[in-house]
C-alpha cells in the first residue's frame, strides 16, 4: 500500500496506520496468491519487499515455500515496543533519516514531479559537482544539494521520470507512512503464535550497505534454521549494482534446495 499504483489512504486516525502495516501487506499477499491459483509460493524482496517477504511467512507459513530478502535481514517481532527515536540514539545513528522520512517536513516539501525526481535521484545516489550528497543516512534529505545533483548513475532519465510520474499521483505520503508504522507492526505481532521463520531462506548481504549493515544480521540462525548466507559487494541498491550475480544466487540456492531446474 502506497507504492506503484496501489491506493493511499488519508491517515485520520490512528487506527488508519493498518492500512500501511505488514500485516495487511501480507494479507494482500495471501489473496493475490488465491486469485492466481497459487497454493504455495516463493517469495522474495529487497529492503522494504525483504521485510514483508519475512512478515508474510510469519502471518501466513502455510503459503510461503521459500523465501530470499536482498539486504534485508529477519528480526524476530519485540515483546516491548522501542521507539524509533530509541534506537536511533542508542545503536543505530544511521537510521536517522527514517526520523526525518517519518517527521511529515519531507511530504511537505517534495510535491512536485520534479521535486520528487530530485529526491529519488539523491536516494539513489546521484552526486552533486563536487561530489555533493543529497541524502544522509543520518539527516535524511539534504535539501541544499538536490537541484544541483547530477543524475544517479543506477538509473536512466526514461525510468527516473516514470517514477516521478508515479509517485506524483499521490504524492509522498503513502510511501513515508511505512516509516511510520512501527508501534501498528508492533501491536498486530503481538498475536503471532510463532517467531521463528522455519522454510528455507536464502539472505544476500550487501557488503557496503550503509542502511543496513552487515551487523544487523547477527545471530539470524536462532530464529531462521534453515538459513543460507551469500553476500554481493554493493552498496543498499545491490539489485541495480549487481543483478547478474544476484539472480545467479538465487537461481542456484532455488535449484539446490528444490532440487529442480529454476526458471528464473
Amino acid at each position: 500500500m502506497g507504492f506503484g499504483r496501489t491506493d493511499a489512504p488519508q491517515i485520520n486516525q490512528a487506527s488508519d496506520m493498518a492500512y500501511y502495516s505488514f500485516k495487511r501487506a501480507a494479507d494482500d499477499i495471501k489473496e493475490l496468491a488465491r486469485q492466481l491459483d497459487c497454493e504455495t509460493i516463493v517469495l522474495g524482496g529487497h529492503d522494504w519487499g525483504g521485510a514483508v517477504a519475512y512478515r508474510t511467512a510469519l502471518w501466513h507459513p502455510e503459503l510461503v515455500s521459500h523465501l530470499f530478502a536482498v539486504c534485508t535481514p529477519y528480526w524476530a517481532p519485540a515483546k516491548t515496543y522501542t521507539p524509533l527515536e530509541a534506537i536511533v540514539e542508542a545503536r543505530m545513528p544511521n537510521w536517522g533519516y527514517q526520523l526525518h522520512l517519518a517527521g511529515g517536513e519531507v511530504e511537505n516539501r517534495i510535491k512536485s514531479k520534479d521535486e520528487i525526481k530530485q529526491f529519488l535521484n539523491s536516494v539513489y545516489g546521484g552526486k552533486g559537482p563536487n561530489g555533493e550528497a543529497g541524502f544522509s543516512p543520518t539527516k535524511g534529505p539534504l535539501y541544499e544539494n538536490l537541484p544541483k545533483l547530477n543524475q544517479t548513475p543506477l538509473m536512466g532519465e526514461d525510468l527516473l521520470e516514470f517514477y516521478g510520474a508515479e509517485y506524483e499521483r499521490h504524492g509522498m505520503r503513502g510511501t513515508l507512512c511505512w516509516y511510520k508504522n512501527r508501534e501498528q507492526n508492533f501491536k498486530d505481532e503481538l498475536r503471532l503464535e510463532k517467531t521463528t521463520v522455519d522454510i528455507p531462506v536464502l539472505f544476500i548481504q550487501a557488503t557496503d550497505d550503509a542502511t543496513l549493515p552487515p551487523s544487523l544480521s547477527e545471530g539470524m540462525e536462532r530464529f531462521v534454521p534453515n538459513l543460507t548466507r551469500k553476500e554481493v559487494e554493493a552498496g543498499h541498491w545491490a539489485l541495480w549494482q549487481k543483478p547478474v550475480e544476484i539472480n545467479g544466487m538465487v537461481r542456484e540456492w532455488l535449484e539446490r534446495v528444490e532440487k529442480t531446474k529454476s526458471r528464473l
